[in-house]
């Protein structure tokens, strides 16, 4: 019992003196209700085992509760004291802290930059993987964002910019070695948390870093795509909709048509002005079902695939999240679409009915048929067709648009190609006046043009061997 005791005596004590939850005693304070621990300490106010043993699971389950059970607090206490230790002894007196947690970023994360660090810095990275250190925990400590095991820092008065220089820190390293991760709302669900502290950044941080891992090789993307495809949800959503509960009360409206993959769907907004010019806006929907059992809606700008293409990161506007309840039919009549994530390009909520009335469907109808049409980013409208043909033992092969000829793609020409299957969205993409081959599971777009086939080994072929 003495043990034991002394254990939630210790980390209590950590978690009060270090603000590793709340940002203040006082806030802890409400929480524990007790009021006296900044006077006292723990040691005095929770004077038995059964007391400081309720303490910490009463905290153990409130961490549990904003991490989304991603975060269990007796682990992260003993990582906490294990890396403080090792930082104290190891890095503590680096010069440059962010270049070292630059170095560790590098040298644990992908691409693995295991050289160019001296002898005595590559040692001990390798110590920290050799050891399992907490490389969350590092880079807080090495950014000034969290303070040693032992320290008695008082509250905590800078939390928002020592927050931004850490989101800085993993952006710039995941942006750098790959332009895909940012289409997922992991780095904007982290700048955009309210309630910012240590613990939120911590567990953001590894959850960045965690999500970046999967996405930072072809192969393990090969890998998360293949799993989204399995969350996928498909709904029969064709037709009219519009924020005015289906009725003719506004000359805005929604047409929606299944694309080609479960669960995905061209988004077309459509607004009649006075002078009956008709302008649309086509956006990609993704529906998939998350975690908590809700209907998550992926919505894509058109001009995201033009930067995906171009390998540019996407930005604030080529992207959101929506969620809602997940519909009990297959023909759902409405879609209230909240906002998951902040976002200022995009409005909070799209609240969708179904146009079931046939005065309204015949009046839409009459708009795309006789009104002047303009689709906004007409340059980013593209065809997609499957046209996986073959797979050998080294090469993939792809029909063009040419009756009876294929491209040959070399599996050695890029990474992840090896794992290509059929039923993997492989085929051939125009956009633009251009001819793209799409390896969609890998984010790999390739350019029909000569020089680009010939960058990458492909060739025309007639037939398959």
């Amino acid at each position: 019992m003495l043990q034991e005791k002394n254990k939630y005596e210790e980390w209590l004590t950590t978690i009060a003196n270090t603000r590793l939850i709340y940002n203040t005693m006082e806030e802890l304070e409400d929480m524990l209700d007790n009021h006296s621990i900044h006077n006292n300490g723990i040691k005095r106010c929770l004077t038995t085992p059964q007391r400081l043993r309720s303490a910490f699971r009463d905290l153990k389950i409130e961490v549990a509760l904003m991490t989304d059970d991603n975060v269990s607090l007796d682990q992260l206490m003993e990582q906490y004291k294990e890396a403080s230790d090792f930082y104290r002894a190891k890095l503590s007196r680096r010069a440059d802290r962010e270049k070292t947690a630059r170095d560790i970023l590098n040298y644990c994360y992908p691409p693995y930059k295991r050289e160019g660090y001296g002898k005595n810095r590559a040692a001990i990275y390798a110590q920290i993987v050799k050891q399992d250190i907490s490389v969350p925990i590092l880079l807080m400590l090495l950014m000034k964002a969290l303070p040693g095991y032992d320290s008695k820092s008082g509250d905590v008065t800078n939390m928002t910019e020592v927050y931004e220089d850490v989101m800085a820190l993993l952006e710039r390293h995941t942006y750098q070695n790959t332009l895909i991760f940012n289409k997922l709302p992991v780095v904007t669900r982290a700048r955009n948390e309210e309630r910012k502290s240590r613990i939120m950044l911590y567990y953001y941080i590894d959850k960045v870093l965690n999500t970046y891992e999967a996405y930072a090789d072809q192969e393990a993307m090969y890998d998360v795509a293949t799993q989204a495809k399995e969350l996928a949800v498909d709904f029969d959503l064709e037709g009219y909709w519009n924020e005015c509960g289906g009725r003719l009360d506004s000359t805005t409206f929604w047409e929606l048509k299944r694309y080609q993959n479960t669960g995905c769907y061209t988004a077309t907004r459509w607004h009649k002005d006075a002078d009956n010019r008709l302008t649309g806006i086509k956006y990609t929907w993704f529906l998939f079902a998350a975690e908590d059992g809700s209907l998550s809606v992926y919505m894509l700008h058109p001009e995201a695939i033009k930067h995906r293409i171009k390998n540019q990161r996407y930005a604030d506007a080529d992207q959101a999240w929506y969620t809602m309840n997940m519909p009990d039919e297959y023909d759902p009549g409405h879609l209230p679409l909240g906002r998951a994530l902040a976002a200022d390009t995009w409005q909070p909520t799209l609240d969708l009915t179904r146009v079931d009335e046939p005065s309204v469907i015949d009046t839409y109808n009459g708009w795309l048929e006789s009104c002047r049409q303009k689709l906004e980013y007409k340059d980013c409208d593209y065809q997609f067709y499957p046209a996986l043909r073959a797979i050998t033992e080294d090469y993939l092969y792809i029909a063009t648009p040419q009756e009876g000829e294929y491209f040959r793609v070399p599996k050695a020409c890029h990474k992840g190609l090896e794992r290509i299957q059929f039923g993997n969205n492989v085929g051939i993409m125009f956009m633009d006046q251009k001819q793209y081959i799409v390896f969609d599971e890998i984010s790999l777009f390739i350019s029909a043009g000569r020089h680009t086939l010939h960058k990458y080994g492909i060739t025309r072929a007639r037939s398959i061997t």
